[in-house]
Parts: C-alpha cells; sequence; structure tokens
C-alpha cells in the first residue's frame, strides 16, 4: 500500500481540473491510501474539503501543527501517518530528506 498526501490550498483547490484526476485515480486505486495535510485548523480544513467537493473521509484530513514545528509541521505529520508521498506547493515543507520519501513540488 502507498500512501499520498495532498495539500488542499496550492493543490486540491488550485488545480481542480488536473489534481482531482490524480487525486480520484488514487483513490480508486486498491494499491493506494489517499490523506489530505494541511496547515490549516481542521474545521477551515474540513470546509475547505465541502466547498471543493473534495471525496474523502474526514480521519484521513491531517491538520499539521506549524506553531510548535514550523515549516517541518508537514514532514512530522508525514512520518506520524506513514505517508510515502506529498504533493504540496510550498518548497520548506517538502525541504525534509525522507519525510515522506517521494515530495513533489507543484509550481
Amino acid at each position: 500500500m502507498v500512501r499520498i498526501g495532498f495539500d488542499i490550498g496550492g493543490i486540491l483547490s488550485k488545480y481542480p481540473r488536473e489534481i482531482m484526476a490524480l487525486f480520484r485515480a488514487c483513490l480508486a486505486s486498491p494499491e493506494m491510501e489517499v490523506h489530505v495535510v494541511t496547515d490549516m485548523p481542521r474545521d477551515k480544513a474540513l470546509a475547505m474539503m465541502a466547498l471543493n467537493e473534495i471525496p474523502i473521509a474526514p480521519e484521513r484530513v491531517h491538520s499539521c501543527d506549524y506553531a510548535e514545528h514550523g515549516e517541518e509541521c508537514k514532514a512530522v505529520k508525514s512520518r506520524e501517518i506513514g505517508l510515502d508521498i506529498l504533493i504540496d506547493d510550498f518548497p520548506a515543507y517538502l525541504a525534509s530528506i525522507g519525510a515522506p520519501t517521494l515530495r513533489l513540488l507543484s509550481m
């Protein structure tokens, strides 16, 4: 099982045609476990998911603690939930080597 995480603000909601096709393909794959990883507070993240009609179970939406971990917050959360891949638009969130193993930057 490959665990993949998608950012909300700069990824899922910014590129709905391109990224949502990839997101839905990952959701449909028996080899993928899909998560959403964000620096937004949980209630705002869930509202953003509903607003953008992003079909994912709430338990797969993860808010990262920027106040505690700073720019390492998504690396910390990736390790915590065992992500293999993270797609984000903020280079600093992808700068930690090995957290997760594959980090994809959208520009």
